[in-house]
């Protein structure tokens, strides 16, 4: 085969979801042949970001996380796909994606370097058929002194982990997915921080933790681990995915995490089947708090140093149609189409899709600064001191804000 017909390749992360859903996808996406490789995301996260794979010529579509895309677009590793989109846009560009699923692969430039192939949010999973139990309502509100139900604020989350915690019999009160991947772990400081109304930057910009509610959050992580014992230990080794393994395996009672997730409970043969929901991530009650959920989601975009853009937008365009996004759906991937939402035989597959259009109006995504790679090594180190209990709240955090601050 000469260098002309080498197939494209696809570079993306491992997930057996995707996995699954690109063998599907691939051999009918486009008219040329496509392969696709799948390494671990902090393998990806080297190659893409602090490596040249967007550049050598080695890939030409890349599966990316949006949270990458300021520094992958600063440093001219992605194509703008505005001249593709011109003669031949993705199939139902733009009203086919939620507005909350079409700004974050916008550049500072107005111009756009990705389709969504993978969404979020993150959404409060639980254990129906607990939350339902009548002699579980019956005790917890005995104890607590309100009615179980989805908890809609964070002390209440922390009240039913600590009423769910039962090691001795496999369940844990909660799933925290710990491995320092630079992912869930910072996510999961910022949500917390989001909530309680605070920012990683001050009025001017300024970069820092040097406030109350950086702390609070700190606090809340620590005690879910060290204080309330309400994780399992072994979780500091397991990323969002394996979280989300485990909390299918019927291993905890409720997590926040990626919605997508709750689709692992799906196939007849899960412990967990039917017995999963979804509800909106919980709430701060302090003064000046709210709900907020994390919006991050995978886009398809082409790497700038394809031989054959022209071929690697054919593959993209092809992938993002509504049928191959019900492959997705269908394989353990998330839909990103909002005619894919809609579609009861897509619907039918997770709690989470009836919800999509009311969630995605109060998401909130990662800071679109081409400084994050670094901010988040800061967060993550943070928050795994604190998994690891290296660290006390008020020490990780201070030592956090001081690198935080030297950061401009």
């Amino acid at each position: 085969m000469s260098e002309r017909e080498e197939p494209l390749l696809l570079l993306g992360r491992s997930f057996d979801g995707f996995d699954r859903a690109l063998r599907r996808q691939l051999p009918k996406a486009a008219a040329r042949p496509a392969k696709h490789r799948l390494p671990e995301i902090l393998d990806l996260q080297a190659e893409i970001v602090e490596g040249a794979a967007a550049t050598s010529g080695e890939a030409d579509v890349l599966l990316v996380v949006t949270d990458w895309l300021p520094a992958l677009i600063d440093e001219g590793k992605v194509l703008p796909l505005d001249e593709f989109f011109r003669d031949r846009p993705p199939e139902g560009w733009p009203d086919a994606w939620h507005p909350a699923l079409r700004a974050l692969q916008r550049g500072p430039d107005g111009r756009t370097y990705g389709v969504p192939y993978h969404v979020g949010p993150e959404m409060l999973l639980y254990r129906g058929d607990l939350y339902e139990d009548v002699d579980e309502r019956t005790g917890f509100a005995a104890k607590f002194g309100y009615p179980l139900a989805p908890p809609d604020t964070w002390e209440q989350y922390a009240d039913q982990a600590l009423w769910f915690n039962r090691p001795e019999h496999g369940l844990y009160g909660t799933i925290v997915a710990g491995y320092p991947d630079e992912h869930n772990t910072v996510y999961d400081f910022l949500t917390q921080l989001w909530s309680r109304g605070a920012d990683l930057t001050d009025p001017s910009g300024k970069l820092g933790l040097d406030m109350p509610e950086a702390l609070d959050s700190a606090r809340f992580l620590y005690d879910l681990w060290h204080t309330h014992r309400v994780v399992d230990p072994a979780a500091a080794e397991w990323d969002s995915v394996a979280a989300g393994v485990h909390f299918a395996a019927g291993e905890a009672a409720v997590m926040v995490n990626w919605s997508g997730f709750a689709a692992l409970s799906a196939p007849g043969d899960s412990p967990t089947h039917g017995r999963v929901r979804c509800a909106p991530v919980p709430r701060a009650s302090a003064p000046g708090g709210s709900r907020v959920a994390l919006n991050s989601y995978w886009v398809l975009a082409i790497a700038a140093g394809s031989t054959r853009p022209a071929a690697a937008y054919d593959l993209l365009r092809g992938l993002t149609t509504a049928e191959m996004d019900r492959i997705t759906a269908q394989e353990g991937g998330t839909a990103t189409r909002r005619d894919s939402w809609a579609d009861p035989a897509v619907s039918s597959l997770a709690p989470y899709y009836a919800q999509f259009e009311e969630v995605h109006r109060t998401t909130r995504a990662l800071p679109r600064d081409p400084r994050w790679p670094r901010i988040s090594v800061i967060l993550n180190e943070m928050v795994g001191s604190l998994v690891a209990d290296t660290a006390r709240p008020a020490d990780a955090v201070a030592e956090a804000h001081r690198r935080l601050t030297e950061l401009g």
